[in-house]
């Protein structure tokens, strides 16, 4: 296997990380259980968390599908590096085997960027 064949199927493994994520906030744990559970949790903009909740689902679908059609890849990853390092140092801070998980994964989206120049 060459090198491009596995940034292909890691560009595709994080924009499917994104959008399974996004799918699952607004199908399964709905937007409601999201800004209770998430940000209401952490007192993170509190004054307006079903509208954070919803910033949230829509920027993992969008960036996941974004990613996946390889558009503007330059750009299109800092969205969600910035998701994954906000959740790494507010929602996991406690949990050092996630919080190591989600810096290891927004490392990757920024060698995915540097990838597509």
């Amino acid at each position: 296997m060459n090198i491009k064949n596995i940034l292909t199927v890691n560009r595709i493994l994080l924009g499917l990380l994104m959008l399974v994520a996004g799918l699952m906030k607004l199908f399964v744990f709905t937007p409601s259980g999201v800004a209770e559970n998430t940000i209401m949790k952490i007192a993170l903009f509190s004054w307006a968390p079903i509208f954070w909740a919803w910033v949230l689902i829509l920027s993992e679908i969008v960036f996941g599908i974004a990613i996946l059609a390889s558009w503007r890849l330059k750009y299109t990853v800092w969205p969600p590096i910035i998701i994954m390092l906000v959740a790494a140092f507010t929602v996991y801070w406690g949990n050092w085997s996630s919080f190591i998980m989600h810096l290891v994964v927004a490392s990757n989206y920024l060698m995915l960027s540097y990838k597509s120049r």
